[in-house]
């Protein structure tokens, strides 16, 4: 029976479980570990601060940085938790039971709030290609106040149709706008990273300037890798003004440089080819490299005597790479060679069987080895049966050599500016081809499309034939259903983003007692228990693809989420009685002993499912006898 001392807290609106990670708690906690000496009543004294830091703190006025006008309002932005969660839609997802990959749908600011605490220092690596500034992006401003309701009402699910908002150079904030839009971004999924993390940022001579000074903010300019120039196309275009633009840049940044890791690229075809056999050598294909080399060498400098009697020394200003005893050891091993004719300077052969066949990637990255604009588009039309569904989307071999350079032993692949879905595309085609594990997550806005834009008419029509709406993030989705066909099985569970499940408190009312009469079930009408699953998941800091089971006791069903670490009961008003919590508390208790988890095991109950507080007494003191350290009612 039950304990009058045990109690079942209930979950109140601004509690953990019901909202993301509040950032700025977190810094202020890691700030007071180190120095509670700077804390008084629980704020912080700035003067003791600044003398524990000695001649650490630059008081000056005009530092080194980027600057401008919204700077200060970006960084508040990331700092302030989304009121949002992500919805479970497991009819627009593929392998929904058993897969780890993820696509959500929604503003990319609010997600990255939401995945702070369930991947934070978890991804292995991140690719984004964020809007280029060209004056046509999609670009809305991010509200400090409440960015899930602005979020909802731009992209046309609130108060009627979509607003549209391009960042033109007339506006007068061009630059400004798109700094204020990138800067939480990349603030925020720094923290997803893990130590040996890095990221990759496609970016064209609109901003990258501007981006490599704010990438150098976020991830301190000693993280920096690599400019690397892609050679996005290999025609000029004959209408450029004054110089045919040809490249992007992708910037590429390692979270901790210390810790960082980057894979090698195989060996292509082309570059096997180089490799000849003229003089049937047994060792096989082999390529002449030069003898002589520019750094001083003493012992480097003697004659050579070639077949026909001829003599050689290094060129002025160089010298032979080796000593004499080295060079008679190539010679007598048939390493030397002077061209076909035996006329020419003498050469060192290499032989492609004693060559690593991984290489150091340079920072060039040619369209023959990387792919362009042109073949990305060929492959999007031939997976969308001729149909140009998206503008300038990136080739899956430029996104397949990222994950084998970002990710080579596997792990998250982040994208949240998904787009067209190359990144997803290419992780299931890596994996495919080298065999690693790795798991992407997407995020894309549902951006709409506009109906008369020339460009988006075969989107549009596409849509409207498949009997989808009308928005970028659906042509994501089916982009990834298709490659996964041609590419080797792949699923993925779609989520996405709205508002809490949660009703929140109105502080701003001045009736709280009729507040609390309205509000008599914290959950809002409509809402599903597999809603309301996956907000806690979110909350609690588990991974979205966690496996989830379900089991019946006397007609209650109850999820295991994790292999035990959480069970949640959410049956409809009054279903857990006197006559069956006996049954459900005890089904958990044998249910956790089978799983026997590794960690904290918690235990969550919709408040309302209990027909009085008898049988809520009774399953907290079941539950609590059996040693469940949290079990709390929403």
């Amino acid at each position: 029976m039950a304990d009058s001392k045990v109690t079942m807290q209930q979950v109140q609106p601004g509690d953990p479980e019901t909202q993301s990670k509040d950032l700025v708690a977190d810094n202020l906690g890691q700030l007071k570990m180190l120095f509670p000496d700077a804390f008084t009543e629980g704020k912080i004294d700035f003067e003791v601060l600044k003398q524990l830091l000695g001649g650490s703190i630059d008081e000056g006025k005009e530092k080194y940085g980027l600057s401008w006008h919204g700077k200060r309002q970006a960084r508040r932005i990331a700092l302030t938790p989304s009121t949002g969660t992500l919805l479970p839609r497991p009819e627009d997802s593929v392998d929904w039971d058993t897969t780890q990959n993820l696509m959500i749908e929604g503003d990319n600011l609010e997600v990255l709030k939401l995945l702070q605490k369930g991947f934070a220092n978890q991804v292995k690596l991140i690719y984004i290609d964020p809007p280029y500034n060209t004056g046509q992006d999609f670009i809305y401003p991010d509200s400090f106040r409440d960015g899930v309701r602005s979020y909802l009402e731009i992209t046309g699910q609130l108060d009627g149709g979509a607003r549209q908002s391009s960042n033109t150079e007339a506006s007068g904030r061009y630059h400004s706008t798109w700094l204020d839009m990138i800067y939480p971004r990349l603030w925020l999924a720094r923290n997803l990273l893990k130590d040996d993390g890095v990221i990759f940022v496609s970016i064209d001579d609109h901003e990258v300037h501007n981006l490599r000074q704010v990438m150098d903010e976020i991830f301190g300019p000693e993280n920096f890798i690599c400019n690397a120039v892609w050679q996005k196309s290999y025609t000029a275009n004959m209408t450029a003004k004054f110089i045919s633009d040809t490249h992007d840049h992708i910037l590429i940044y390692a979270k901790d440089i210390e810790h960082a890791t980057l894979g090698r690229l195989g060996r292509s075809e082309e570059q096997k080819a180089k490799f000849k056999n003229p003089d049937s050598d047994p060792r096989g294909p082999w390529k002449a490299e030069n003898l002589s080399a520019g750094k001083f060498y003493s012992a480097g400098q003697f004659e050579i005597t070639g077949p026909t009697g001829e003599k050689f020394l290094p060129p002025p200003g160089r010298y032979w790479r080796c000593d004499e005893a080295r060079y008679n050891g190539w010679l007598a091993d048939g390493r030397i060679t002077f061209g076909q004719s035996g006329t020419g300077r003498p050469m060192l052969k290499k032989f492609l069987a004693e060559m690593d066949d991984e290489l150091t990637p340079s920072s060039w990255w040619k369209h023959e080895d990387f792919g362009s604009n042109k073949e990305a588009s060929l492959e999007l039309k031939d997976l969308f049966d001729g149909e140009a569904v998206f503008q300038t989307p990136k080739p899956v071999r430029l996104l397949s050599t990222i994950c084998s350079l970002g990710a080579p032993d596997g792990g998250i692949v982040l994208d949240f500016f998904a787009g067209s879905g190359t990144t997803a595309h290419a992780v299931i085609e890596t994996n495919r081809n080298d065999g690693a594990s790795r798991r992407f997550i997407l995020v894309q806005l549902p951006e709409p499309l506009i109906r008369g834009a020339r460009e988006q008419k075969d989107a549009l029509d596409f849509c409207e034939r498949s009997n989808i709406p009308a928005n970028l993030a659906e042509l994501t989705k089916e982009r990834i259903r298709r490659a996964a066909k041609v590419s080797g099985r792949a699923g993925f569970r779609v989520f996405r983003l709205d508002t809490s499940n949660i009703n929140r408190w109105d502080t701003t009312r001045q009736d709280p007692e009729q507040q609390t009469l309205e509000v008599v079930d914290n959950i809002i009408d409509g809402r599903t228990n597999q809603d309301l699953l996956f907000e806690l998941l979110l909350n609690l800091g588990l991974d979205l693809s966690l496996p989830i089971d379900t089991r019946t006791f006397d007609g209650i069903d109850v999820f295991s989420t994790g292999y035990g670490l959480l069970f949640t009961c959410l049956p409809p008003a009054d279903a857990i009685t006197k006559d069956n919590v006996e049954a459900v508390a005890h089904g958990i208790v044998d249910w956790r002993k089978e799983l026997d988890p590794t960690g904290e095991v918690s235990v969550y109950f919709k408040d309302t499912a209990f027909r009085d507080d008898v049988a809520k007494a009774n399953m907290t003191a079941i539950l609590a006898q059996h040693s469940f350290p949290i079990v709390k009612s929403l």
